[in-house]
């Protein structure tokens, strides 16, 4: 752990801790509750956008006003290797994306409907309006980042641990999701895991890559590289002939 690392969990540590959690729990039921709202039916897609936006960019900017009062800002600062390795990790994980795909929701398969599900989200995915929702999702994506592993593991991290302080924070991510199992199900597929299982994995390789860089250049990278990949390089495509409607 470097030096500026440790000064850090040392001011973190004189937080209270019922605060701490307090917040931690907070920012999860508050992103639970934005995707309850937003993955209502009768919801628009500028609707969806929205309500998940406007939370995730509230607690990215409080997260980069914590890292500015405790002279943190220099996490932000790409260096050297960060956009190898950020592409590095974004690659396997799109490449773990295509293989789960192929394996259970590929067309003609009984869970096909759980992709549908969260590519209807998007809109349609042949548009050509798919390169702005690939910029807006990537947004998103960069406050995701800034939110879990910007301001709720380095709250956490003082008291568990950073190996510790990381899983929690990427199994709160993940648990911020549930409402997804339930309102993206299909009638023949049942309850929708997928953003349950992708944040998990997801959100470990990117913990991961955060301790073992010490910032969050290239875990940002490497977050808005896969997230825009998704949605530019969609694993799912509607038939030709398919009537689009969400």
């Amino acid at each position: 752990m470097s030096d500026e690392a440790r000064d850090s969990t040392s001011e973190s540590t004189s937080e209270s801790p019922l605060a701490v959690y307090g917040l931690v729990a907070g920012i999860t039921a508050v992103i639970g509750g934005a995707f309850w709202f937003a993955l209502q039916p009768e919801r628009s897609e500028n609707e969806t956008f929205f309500a998940l936006a406007i939370p995730y960019f509230i607690l990215a900017a409080y997260a980069v006003y914590r890292m500015r009062s405790r002279d943190e800002l220099h996490l932000l600062r790409p260096r050297s290797g960060d956009l190898t390795f950020g592409a590095l990790v974004a690659a396997v994980l799109y490449g773990l994306a295509f293989v789960v795909h192929a394996l259970f929701t590929s067309p003609g398969e009984p869970h096909e409907g759980w992709i549908v599900r969260v590519y209807l989200l998007l809109g349609n995915p042949l548009s050509e309006t798919r390169h702005l929702v690939a910029l807006a999702v990537t947004a998103i994506g960069l406050c995701e980042e800034l939110t879990w592993r910007g301001l709720v593991t380095p709250l956490l991290e003082p008291r568990l641990g950073a190996l510790r302080g990381g899983g929690l924070s990427t199994i709160l991510w993940s648990a911020a999701h549930l409402p997804s199992v339930w309102l993206l199900a299909d009638p023949l597929a049942g309850p929708n895991p997928l953003l349950i299982v992708g944040t998990l994995g997801c959100g470990f390789a990117w913990s991961y890559l955060r301790w073992r860089m010490e910032r969050l250049s290239p875990v940002l990278f490497s977050h808005g590289l896969f997230t825009w990949a998704i949605v530019e390089l969609p694993l799912w495509s509607p038939p030709v002939n398919m009537p689009f409607s969400q």
